[in-house]
C-alpha cells in the first residue's frame, strides 16, 4: 500500500473543523495503535484554546484523535517545510491542520471503490511530519490540560 502518491483529480481535501489544529510547537505527536484502533495525541495549537476550551492558567493542552476500524496508518514526511511536496498540496492541504479526503484515490486503489463508502482517509500535518491513516471514523477523544493526562487516555483506548 503506498500513501497518496498517485493522487488523482477525484481527490478532494476537507478541513475538519471538529478536530483541533496541531500546534507548530515541539513536542512531536505520538500514536498508540493496536489491530483495530489508532490513537493520536498532540499538543493543539493556541490559536484554538478559545474555541475548545477554556483552560486553567498553566495548561498545555493536548487532543486525543481516534481513528476506528483502522486499516492502515503512518507518520513520514513530507514535514511543513516541505508540505507543498505532497500529492495532495495541489488539492487544498495545508500545513498544521486536519483533512479529510473525500473521494480518495488511496482508498479507491487500496480497498476498492466499494469500500470508498465505509473507509475514510485523514491526513494530520504537522511540524516534523504528515500522519495519513485509512478508518472508518475519526473521533477527538477529549481535550487535557497536559501532555501526561492525554498519553494515559490514549494508552487506555488501545488497551
Amino acid at each position: 500500500m503506498s500513501s497518496s502518491i498517485g493522487s488523482s483529480q477525484q481527490d478532494t481535501v476537507v478541513l475538519l473543523d471538529s478536530v483541533p489544529s496541531p500546534t507548530g510547537d515541539v513536542p512531536e505527536p505520538f500514536v498508540v495503535a493496536n489491530e483495530r484502533r489508532v490513537v493520536v495525541a498532540y499538543r493543539i495549537a493556541e490559536a484554538d484554546f478559545e474555541r475548545f476550551g477554556p483552560f486553567d492558567e498553566g495548561d498545555d493542552p493536548f487532543c486525543v484523535v481516534v481513528f476506528s476500524e483502522a486499516d492502515f496508518h503512518q507518520f513520514g514526511p513530507p514535514n511543513a517545510e516541505d508540505l507543498y511536496g505532497h500529492p495532495l498540496a495541489s488539492r487544498g492541504l495545508r500545513g498544521y491542520c486536519a483533512h479529510e479526503i473525500v473521494n480518495s484515490s488511496l482508498v479507491a486503489d487500496s480497498w476498492g471503490r466499494a469500500s470508498s463508502n465505509d473507509r475514510r482517509h485523514f491526513v494530520l500535518t504537522f511540524q516534523y511530519s504528515t500522519f495519513e491513516c485509512v478508518a472508518a471514523d475519526c473521533t477527538v477523544a477529549g481535550i487535557y490540560g497536559t501532555g501526561d493526562i492525554a498519553s494515559r487516555e490514549a494508552y487506555s483506548l488501545c488497551g
